[in-house]
Parts: structure tokens; C-alpha cells; sequence
């Protein structure tokens, strides 16, 4: 199947380029490769829509300015190309996510194996690191964890080395969820189920904690259901939009009864903290 290389320049490049990576992975695309200055983005040919790009937040925002050119290009192992630019991401000296063609290294405490492949999560991004940091604050020991919206597994994995006893790793992506259960076994993590779904999955007060690193309009969409799916005193990390929507997200979270408790930034990208109320409504 023929593809379509989008070579696109952006000013400025951060946060800009990992913004247009999370949504043009939402339109299908399936690989991409940062350039200087820039980034090539790849999409099957019969579903390149030059209008659904035009609409996109980068395009649109006046704080930057995006040139793009289009070319069609043969088939390629896009697997192969993604893992040749794989390396090694550490989170201080607690966390090494690597691929199995990595060595080991010492001094990490926790040590990942991730096989590369375009599902989403690897720790490259801002966002992914955020959630790690964020979760070696949280005592998971002996809980029960939903990683929402889970890419590679990385994060469902990194909870059950922290100590959890049970994990729900959901993605809507087939190729993803694949993807996470290879890594699953790959880690040898039992206490993981890897599902194909959304929150609709997780039932009310089923989640000591739930990890969702995804986008800002589904995790408006989704708060008040992940809010619900929290057991008293649960605690929800929650990544995939920028610092400038953190006031919106708090909002957001107020709303449906959540309790902020911290935040984290880098390179523009956000999490946000939050906590349940520690007993039920109404008891």
C-alpha cells in the first residue's frame, strides 16, 4: 500500500511538534521521524485528507506557523524504520525504558522493555515521562490500576513493578493493544489484561487508580465516567494537553467532584493530579 509523507516546518518547534504528533496519530497516521526544524509525518495514501490537516490546532493557532509539502512514497517496513530511531529513554535514575535490541544498564530501579513498534507511549514524549514521574509519587502497592488509553503498556507495566496487584490496560487501537500485550509478555508482568475498549470498560468504583494519558477534548469527555469509576480517596494522573489548558482541566475536574492535588510540566505539555472524595456521596 502506497503512503504519503508529510514534511512539515514548524516555528516554534516546542511544543508544536509533539502537539502534531498526538494529533495526526489521532488521523491514522502511522509513523513518523523528526527532522530539523520540523517533522515527516506518514499516512496510508487512501487516507491522506488535506482538509482534516488544515483543521488541525497547530494550523490554526496564531503562536505558530506550520509549512507542509506532500509527496507519495513507496510501501516501506514502517516497524523497521521506527525501531532504527528507537533509543533509550531515562526518567532520572528510576526509570530505563528500553528495546530489547538495548543492553542492560545498572543503577535504575526500574527497568522497562518495550518493543518499538508506532503504538503510542514509548517515553519520547513529554507527556509519557510526565506519568512516570508522577507515578513514583503514588503508593500503587497491592491496588487496583486502569491505564486508559494505553499505547505500548508502558505505563500498566511501570504500575505493576511499583506494586500493584491488579492492572487494566484499555485501548480503542487494535495495533496498540496488540502491541501491549506483546510488551506485557515481553516484561513478564502477570496481574495486566490488556482489553480493546474505552472507560465505558471500567465499572463505578472499580479503581484505586487510573492513568490516562490521552488527548484534552476526550479527557473532558471521559472525566466524569473515570470520576465514577474511582473508589474513595483514588487518585487520577491525567496527561495529553498543554500547560495553557491546565485552568480548563481543573475546572473540568471540579466539576465532576475531583479534588486537585498537583501538577507537572515540561516542554509545554501538563499532568494534573486529583484525588476522589476519601468516602462516597451521600454515606
Amino acid at each position: 500500500m502506497p503512503h504519503t509523507e508529510i514534511e512539515m516546518r514548524i516555528d516554534p518547534l516546542d511544543p508544536w511538534r509533539d502537539v502534531l504528533v498526538a494529533e495526526l496519530s489521532e488521523l491514522g497516521y502511522e509513523a513518523f521521524e523528526e527532522i530539523t526544524g520540523g517533522l515527516k509525518a506518514y499516512v496510508r495514501s487512501d487516507r491522506f485528507d488535506r482538509q482534516a490537516l488544515r483543521r488541525l490546532i497547530a494550523f490554526r493557532d496564531p503562536h505558530v506557523h506550520v509549512s507542509y509539502s506532500v509527496r507519495e512514497v513507496p510501501d516501506t517496513n514502517w516497524n523497521a524504520l521506527w525501531e532504527s530511531g528507537f533509543e533509550p529513554v531515562r526518567v532520572g535514575s528510576d526509570v530505563l525504558i528500553r528495546a530489547a535490541h538495548h543492553p542492560h544498564e545498572q543503577g535504575f530501579r526500574h527497568e522497562l522493555v518495550i518493543t518499538p513498534r508506532m503504538a503510542f507511549g514509548t517515553g519520547h514524549h513529554a507527556t509519557t515521562r510526565l506519568m512516570v514521574r508522577a507515578m513514583l509519587d503514588l503508593d500503587l502497592r497491592g491496588s487496583t490500576v486502569c491505564d486508559l488509553g494505553c499505547g505500548t503498556g508502558v505505563l500498566a507495566i511501570l504500575a505493576i513493578r511499583l506494586g500493584a496487584a491488579h492492572v487494566r490496560a484499555i485501548d480503542i487501537d487494535p495495533l496498540a493493544v496488540e502491541n501491549a500485550r506483546d510488551n506485557v509478555r515481553l516484561d513478564h508482568c502477570e496481574g495486566i489484561v490488556v482489553e480493546k475498549g474505552d472507560v465505558d470498560l471500567i465499572g463505578p468504583g472499580s479503581c484505586d487508580a487510573i492513568l490516562a494519558n490521552i488527548e484534552r477534548n476526550t479527557l473532558l469527555r471521559d472525566m466524569a465516567r473515570m470520576a465514577r469509576a474511582l473508589r474513595p480517596a483514588g487518585r487520577l494522573l491525567m496527561s495529553g494537553f498543554l500547560v495553557d489548558d491546565i485552568g480548563l482541566m481543573r475546572a473540568g475536574a471540579e466539576d465532576v467532584g475531583l479534588h486537585y492535588v498537583t501538577e507537572l510540566c515540561e516542554g509545554g505539555w501538563a499532568l494534573l493530579g486529583l484525588r476522589s472524595e476519601p468516602t462516597p456521596p451521600n454515606v
